[in-house]
């Protein structure tokens, strides 16, 4: 069952830094920031409401998370559940910063179901609270971030996450470092609450209607074969049909992608130099697993796995990882491919019934499938002192 507990967290001195510089990437350097007063830590364990407000398709909304120290556990115990692949370089980059740090400078994004608004209402009734951080980034969203010190509010909180599942929405490559690190301390010899059990988590409620999955787009920056090869071996699997002129028109091709046949997987193929842009859905007769795709039948069709494996896996063949990357602005791929990079793929964002579904069912999808802006705020550190109990 998960665990939660207070922690001393590591936070910025907003009189001495600039938040809205320092607040954009993982906290490091505890110890030389500890020193010079722009890092803080806590004289008693806390947890943080954490806020971020937005605008959303014409109207403003501000996603509730809470930031707490969460038992780690392993995949197989199910308690806290992956549905991605783990990229194993960004494994080691993570695991590098966490013990160069003796902490971890980032949170894990968890998410968790409250149908009955109980962990809700545990919280409203701690009230608002004075922000211990406020700041606007550059994207224009809004941060607020609020201690609780209350030893009452945490204790009811603890047993309400305990028969919670908890999904990792973002952060499996840092969520297995952390267990990693943890290991490295001989977890067995250390106290049941002492801190090296645990990892900084951001605990949000999926059915929040500002929690956001947004579509991971890719952009291919080394082909070793033409757009007419591309499209001829992509045949095989898929409906390859043109949309004239809409190379450039990123409205054009998300209507495009919004409606297609039979709900198949489906996303659209940009190449440099072409003004037509080219939408590939999957043929109604294809199953990857009949292709020899090893994946979970209940995913098989899910945009990602079929990007993934029949697309770069078979269509283009030999194009390996670094030739390629992700992001989330489909504006960016049409500039790229605009301006000379061979190959841009426009995709749907998935939803999160079919994220919860895949972990649900122990499939794992391919490494970066899933983003869930806005970006979190990185104004709390977790610092891991295997002397320290946290309960």
């Amino acid at each position: 069952m998960p665990q939660i507990a207070g922690f001393r967290g590591l936070v910025w001195d907003s009189a001495k830094v600039e938040l809205g510089k320092l607040a954009t990437a993982p906290i490091t350097s505890f110890a030389a920031q500890q020193t010079s007063g722009a890092l803080v830590r806590d004289a008693t364990r806390a947890v943080y409401a954490y806020h971020q407000t937005f605008a959303l398709g014409g109207r403003t909304v501000t996603r509730k998370s809470l930031l707490a120290a969460v038992r780690l556990s392993p995949w197989t115990e199910r308690s806290i559940r992956p549905h991605e692949v783990t990229d194993d370089s960004e494994r080691a980059r993570e695991l590098a910063a966490i013990t160069t740090n003796g902490g971890h400078g980032a949170p894990v994004l968890l998410g968790y179901r409250d149908a009955s608004g109980e962990v809700d209402r545990a919280l409203r009734s701690f009230g608002d609270g004075a922000a211990i951080a406020k700041l606007t980034t550059a994207d224009g969203v809004e941060h607020k971030l609020v201690r609780i010190r209350s030893a009452e509010l945490i204790g009811k909180l603890r047993p309400l996450f305990a028969p919670k599942t908890l999904h990792v929405l973002d952060g499996h490559a840092r969520y297995e470092a952390m267990l990693a690190y943890a290991q490295t301390l001989g977890p067995d010899r250390l106290p049941q609450y002492a801190s090296a059990h645990y990892g900084l988590g951001c605990l949000v409620q999926l059915d929040d209607q500002a929690l956001l999955v947004a579509a991971r787009h890719r952009i291919v920056r080394e082909l070793a074969i033409g757009k007419p090869a591309v499209l001829e071996a992509a045949r095989r699997y898929f409906i390859v049909e043109p949309i004239a002129g809409a190379a450039s028109d990123v409205g054009r091709l998300q209507s495009a992608l919004a409606e297609t046949v039979a709900h198949q997987p489906a996303f659209v193929a940009l190449f440099a130099g072409d003004r037509d842009a080219y939408k590939l859905t999957l043929s109604p007769d294809v199953l990857p697993t009949s292709e020899g795709v090893a994946v979970h039948r209940a995913v098989q069709k899910y945009d990602a796995v079929v990007l993934e494996h029949l697309l770069f896996g078979r269509v283009l063949a030999g194009q390996s990882a670094p030739a390629w990357d992700s992001t989330i602005d489909a504006t960016y791929v049409v500039a790229a491919v605009g301006g000379g990079t061979p190959l841009g793929i426009v995709t749907r964002p998935m939803t999160l019934d079919q994220i919860t579904h895949a972990d649900e069912v122990g499939a794992l999808l391919p490494a970066h499938t899933t983003a869930f802006p806005p970006t979190i705020a990185h104004c709390v550190a977790f610092v891991v002192d295997p002397n320290e109990d946290l309960v």
